[in-house]
């Protein structure tokens, strides 16, 4: 374990100039020949992997090695990097065939194929045979390769920095699809899909939304998860979602937020089309409730931590409020059949009752709930690598929404919600707030810190420890820490450890539930 993360940058790129090595290549990468490639040859892309971390990046966009696990890439003897890049290679647009019964596998982008085995040194790229510096292992139904090895064989314009322990190639990719990516930005995209005006879908524009949503829809029903800023007014571009990115999903409002829009599209314009398609997605999600009533990031096949019950990003709150309307046959969902509506009921009643069996006890007393659970034991779970098992001073504020949304809530439900807002009021921040610091020596130009202000209104960690009841943080190294300035620069500045969703929840959400049901304000609080 080294002592500070290593940093491996990679720039990945394909030009004619660069000659394949045909034979082993040295422990260490020669330095580069010819000239650097140029933007003008195609898309330049730019990927970093970092020694005791889970991670790669594409141009600063991070992305874990093996999806819902916690792998890190591995530095072996002569400063060769060792790491599966299955995940990576389909990101980058390239293609990946693994085959599990001969523990082989094919690595192909910019016109080079790749063909390794495990254990074995002999390879062959474009049908030649090449010899590797490290025979590959095949761990957990995923070839592992000397990444620098790989990486020169498919081409790559590259130099080693050993004062820096920094290795960079560059790699050109041709123009296609896959590579140009989603298309972003415009009139109505991923983040305001669900703020559209109901006469905005009768509309030409609407309705070529609606077909650009039904043409990301998965075979399952479902819908992948796509990037806040990609646009939905131009064309589909499926050949960019590979691996991982094309599965189905609830996280970040995924297939939730579509139901919506395609129920208002079909009220508007009637066509049936629209319907089927809802009727799809709702089949989706009533099949992936598990039988103790909670539903996985992703479904179906999830691996890793995508397999637990989550409420993370409000992913349960916002599949319970679509499973009450059409069980109701009410708002956007009164068309739906009365079988879904039967079936909905019963997803609803299994999905409630699931939010009161997880409501955190600490210290004989109810709090909030976990970001995402155990789908098996129910017990808190960790996320990502840096989301650790806790008490989310985030998630848990539309799980209380969701619970003072029910119209007439049973006694239950009334502690639940007095237990959650009597934890929001004693875990609340005060005296501090969150400021950023303009720094251009730092990698992002910027940085976040605490300070002290008396006129600052209240805050709340996003993560709570189970055991002290005090903020929790951490890193990608996964290790806990007790203050902000603990946590790595990188997830200070790309992760937002501080929120304040719960003040509104507190001071008009609460006490206009309070009114409407009659009752009096938890002890020590005023409604």
């Amino acid at each position: 374990m080294l002592s500070k993360p290593l940093v491996l940058s990679v720039m990945l790129a394909v030009f004619p100039s660069v000659l394949l090595a045909q034979s082993a290549a040295p422990a260490v990468p020669a330095p580069p020949s010819g000239s650097s490639p140029s933007r003008s040859d195609g898309v330049l892309k730019t990927v970093s992997l970092i020694i005791g971390e889970p991670n790669y990046s594409i141009d600063g966009a991070y992305q874990e090695l093996e999806e819902g696990f916690y792998t890190q890439p591995e530095l072996l003897p002569g400063e060769r990097i060792f790491a599966p890049i299955s995940e990576l290679m389909l990101n980058l647009g390239g293609e990946v065939q693994l085959d599990a019964a001969q523990q082989s596998a094919s690595y192909s982008i910019g016109g080079r194929s790749l063909r390794v085995k495990a254990g074995q040194l002999e390879a062959t790229l474009n049908g030649q045979n090449v010899r590797a510096d490290v025979a590959p292992q095949w761990r957990n139904g995923n070839m592992w390769v000397s990444v620098f090895w790989v990486f020169d064989q498919l081409g790559a314009y590259s130099k080693w920095d050993k004062a820096r322990q920094r290795y960079s190639a560059s790699f050109i990719e041709p123009l296609s699809k896959k590579t140009i990516g989603l298309a972003r930005g415009g009139a109505v995209v991923e983040a305001n899909l669900t703020e559209q005006k109901p006469e905005f879908w009768a509309t030409p524009e609407g309705i070529a939304v609606a077909e650009v949503i039904l043409g990301y829809q998965n075979e399952d029903g479902g819908w992948p998860k796509l990037e806040r800023d990609v646009s939905l007014s131009k064309p589909i571009n499926r050949a960019a979602l590979s691996g991982f990115k094309a599965k189905s999903t609830i996280d970040n409002d995924s297939t939730t937020k579509q139901l919506i829009a395609l129920a208002r599209a079909f009220k508007a314009t009637g066509q049936a089309r629209f319907r089927e398609s809802v009727e799809r997605g709702l089949d989706y999600l009533l099949a992936a409730q598990l039988a103790n009533g909670g539903w996985q990031q992703y479904w179906p096949n999830p691996q890793g931590y995508k397999a637990r019950i989550t409420f993370n990003d409000d992913a349960i709150a916002n599949v319970l409020e679509i499973m009450r309307d059409v069980a109701a046959l009410r708002g956007d969902f009164s068309f739906v059949t009365p079988l879904h509506a039967k079936r909905a009921r019963l997803a609803y009643d299994s999905g409630l009752a699931l939010i009161l069996k997880t409501q955190m006890v600490v210290g004989g007393k109810k709090t909030g709930w976990c970001a995402q659970y155990d789908e098996n034991s129910l017990a808190p779970a960790m996320g990502r690598a840096f989301e650790l098992p806790s008490i989310s001073g985030s998630e848990s504020v539309n799980v209380v929404r969701f619970l003072m949304g029910i119209e007439q809530p049973s006694a239950e439900v009334v502690r639940a919600v007095q237990d959650a807002v009597a934890w929001f009021d004693q875990a609340k921040l005060s005296g501090l707030k969150r400021v950023r610091r303009e720094d251009r020596t730092l990698e992002y130009g910027f940085d976040f810190v605490l300070e002290a202000d008396p006129h600052a209104g209240p805050m709340w960690a996003r993560f709570y420890d189970p055991q002290t009841g005090k903020p929790l943080f951490s890193a990608r190294d996964s290790k806990p820490r007790t203050s902000f300035d603990q946590v790595s620069y990188e997830r200070r500045v790309k992760y937002n450890w501080y929120t304040t969703e719960a003040a509104e929840l507190l001071s008009r959400d609460y006490p206009a539930w309070l009114k409407r049901l009659g009752l009096k304000p938890a002890k020590g609080l005023h409604g």
